[in-house]
């Protein structure tokens, strides 16, 4: 086959392709793909679109054998013609229903870097690509899930959509914190689909220079950090975080020793050999030879041995590559990637995490006093000192007075509230403020509670990804349209054209020629004016959490330092005296010097 073909002939035959039964496409390498034929119709949008589909497209070579735990290489050229008719196998994960994810491809596999992209037929030349990074906490999750069917958001858009998997928890983010695994594979397995996308979009009809990278959850967070790396530059012009951020207290996580003392562990746990565990080379052939399961099994069982429950799993980290420096470093210093952001979060996103706490769908649980501390501490793996959770109490309390009634022993309302600005909504506002300097930026929340709940938890508000069956239309498929309400189609039509204007035009305001919807203003949000869309039926514009996160940034972080010294002065006071059983103190800590008057 010829290396490339010139872009006249292509729409031809690109047009004439997708009229035919099986919907075909010439890569820049010669390669054809072989796609299928789908279709949507809504009378309420209105919309009805034909698709030329075309799903499972290997971007990288198959990260196993001696690829595993190595950065990704480009996919050799392709068997032609490929038949990109299957959405391709999932990447090695945990079962990932526990979050409400359903994957398309049940097959899980460490040869799993697949992605697909959707094309309207009638998209124009040159049309507007939105990539989508799905979300899953970096541990589960694929390009292709039932809770993210995009086929409306590009039939009502009439933009390309692509869809991508990433290698998964210890096959993606394990790191040793230097060359040995270097970690953050994931996020470069990310980064060969954006330059697959930038090298051979223009084949499916799109426009390399008019790319939209969209995220939610940890697919929002990744988004956050390509907007950081300087490997991603001019690889999109606009980016979408929804529920996520770069600089989210668990986005990053372990460096150097502590990084390296969770792979020797994992080793441990796999049952390499002492010898094996304490020398680099011989380390990394233990792991290499473990098989996937082994590890899947045992990098859950890493914080008992290490005597942490807690211990999170792995996450990105600061490689020096991807990432050269920590986050929150690059963003003050301002060098991002793209020119326009939508950056969100809901108004309840912690109670998902609540639910896997406490799991009851149809009961709210009841916090009380006692099991307040140990609630916050698991979920933000901080030490709550007494005087903290009453400030918390204080600042979050739903109604005044009850801070006067003493019979009130349920701190669910402040608990869920303080937990979602601790863990995203006051990151995501600190994100948007620092690249509002530079970058248009857009900031909403949701705090309208849907009719369907993600996991149909009958106390999740507006909970975390809770947003996305209206801003990508799913309330329009066929499974939900008999769920929702009037008000809220009517609300998701508004949310749909927000998201269309701004993969069109990089402002949600602006319709292309053509789109003639009359939206209320959506201010761009900077320093001097923290102003959100509250994604809502009426979609008013609101302010949001100022002095909540006003205090998680700026008073709880010293406040928490000087309790910590104030226990640790404490302790070694202990250490240096005893009490006898008369109640005498004994020891050199008993005895305060004093100055002769």
């Amino acid at each position: 086959m010829v290396r490339f073909i010139c872009l006249l002939s292509f729409l031809l035959s690109m047009r004439s392709a997708f009229t035919t039964t099986q919907p075909t496409v010439t890569l820049q390498d010669g390669t054809v793909l072989q796609g299928i034929k789908e279709e949507f119709h809504s009378d309420l949008l209105p919309v009805h679109s034909k698709f030329g589909s075309f799903y499972g497209i290997p971007y990288a070579e198959p990260p196993v054998g001696p690829l595993r735990f190595k950065p990704p290489l480009p996919r050799k050229q392709l068997e032609s013609p490929f038949n990109a008719v299957k959405v391709g196998r999932s990447c090695v994960q945990p079962d990932p229903e526990i979050y409400g994810i359903r994957l398309i491809n049940e097959e899980r596999s460490e040869d799993c870097l697949f992605l697909d992209v959707i094309v309207p037929e009638t998209t124009p030349e040159k049309a507007h690509v939105f990539v989508m990074i799905h979300g899953g906490g970096f541990t589960t999750g694929a390009g292709q899930m039932a809770m993210g069917d995009f086929l409306t958001f590009a039939a009502y858009s009439n933009v390309i959509v692509v869809t991508l998997n990433y290698r998964l928890g210890p096959f993606g983010f394990l790191t040793t914190g230097d060359e040995l695994i270097p970690g953050n594979l994931g996020l470069l397995d990310q980064q060969l689909a954006l330059k697959w996308v930038n090298k051979n979009i223009a084949a499916f009809g799109g426009d390399p220079k008019k790319v939209t990278l969209a995220g939610f959850s940890a697919g929002s967070s990744s988004v956050g950090l390509h907007t950081l790396s300087p490997g991603s530059k001019g690889l999109f012009r606009n980016a979408i975080m929804q529920s996520g951020s770069a600089i989210d207290n668990w986005v990053t996580n372990r460096q150097g020793e502590e990084a390296k003392l969770e792979v020797r562990t994992l080793a441990k746990l796999i049952g390499c050999s002492p010898k094996d565990i304490e020398e680099d080379a011989t380390l990394l052939d233990c792991l290499m030879e473990a098989s996937a399961e082994a590890i899947l099994e045992n990098i859950s069982k890493v914080g008992q041995e290490l005597g942490d429950p807690l211990f999170p799993q792995p996450v990105p980290n600061v490689d020096g590559v991807f990432l050269p420096r920590d986050a929150l470093s690059i963003l003050e210093e301002g060098d991002l990637n793209g020119e326009n952001y939508i950056v969100g979060t809901n108004g309840d996103e912690a109670t998902l995490f609540l639910f896997l706490l406490l799991p009851d769908k149809e009961v709210t649980p009841i916090i009380n006093s006692t099991l307040l501390p140990s609630v916050l501490g698991t979920l933000t793996r901080e030490v709550h000192d007494p005087i903290v959770v009453e400030l918390i109490k204080t600042l979050y309390t739903v109604d005044p007075k009850h801070l006067v009634n003493e019979k009130r022993d349920d701190f669910f309302h402040e608990a869920a509230q303080y937990l979602g600005d601790w863990i995203f909504m006051c990151s995501a506002s600190k994100y948007a403020r620092f690249a509002s300097k530079t970058k248009n930026v857009y900031r909403y929340t949701m705090t309208f509670i849907p009719t369907n709940d993600l996991l149909d938890i009958k106390w999740a508000g507006a909970g975390h990804g809770d947003e996305a069956q209206y801003v990508f239309g799913a309330v329009f498929q066929e499974k939900l349209l008999d769920r929702t309400t009037d008000e809220e189609k009517e609300m998701s039509r508004k949310a749909l054209q927000y998201w269309t204007n701004f993969v069109k035009t990089g402002d949600p305001n602006t319709a292309k020629e053509g789109d003639n919807w009359s939206l209320p203003e959506w201010p761009k949000f900077t320093k001097e004016n923290e102003i959100f869309k509250d994604l809502t039926p009426d979609m008013s514009n609101r302010y949001m959490k100022q002095r909540e996160c006003y205090f998680i940034e700026n008073i709880l972080p010293p406040l928490n330092d000087a309790l910590r010294k104030l226990e640790s002065l404490k302790t070694s006071d202990n250490e240096k005296s005893k009490w006898t059983a008369e109640g005498q103190c004994e020891g050199e800590s008993c005895h305060v010097e004093t100055e002769e008057p």
